[in-house]
């Protein structure tokens, strides 16, 4: 014993056992460590996130709503249109004036003391038209 067992400047290791020399751990080994500083910062994220996506879907879901309105819109103002000239229409057709006219053009009758002219193409051969007589006369 005339030697020390250690010197200063060497180092001497001891041999691992022979569980960890194989390649076999003891304990299972964390994949992923978390620290609890990391945790606020994870859940602002994760909020953060899902206010994003909700607040995308909320705008699409405006932007739809917007284009049905301004299509009911048109529909409106082309409603209104038909509507101003059905209006006007339904003035026309309760005139006298206009009830007049559609006798005398559709239906073929005249005034008392008018005579109907009718206009015939050239060439027509006319057969069995009788001018009109006393008996044939239809008073009111």
């Amino acid at each position: 014993m005339s030697q020390p067992l250690r010197k200063e400047h060497d180092l001497y290791y001891l041999p691992l056992p022979e569980e960890k020399v194989s390649g076999k751990r003891t304990e299972p080994q964390r994949s992923f460590k978390f620290s609890k500083s990391r945790l606020p910062g994870l859940v602002a994220l994760l909020i953060l996130s899902y206010l994003a996506i909700s607040l995308g879907s909320q705008f699409s879901k405006l932007s739809i709503m917007q284009q049905d309105v301004q299509r009911i819109q048109q529909e409106i103002e082309q409603m209104k249109e038909k509507n101003d000239a059905l209006r006007s229409e339904l003035l026309l057709v309760q005139s006298d004036a206009y009830l007049e006219r559609t006798a005398r053009e559709k239906l073929g009758l005249v005034k008392r003391g008018e005579t109907r002219v009718v206009a015939v193409p050239e060439g027509t051969e006319l057969k069995g038209i009788m001018p009109p007589s006393m008996e044939n006369f239809v008073a009111d």
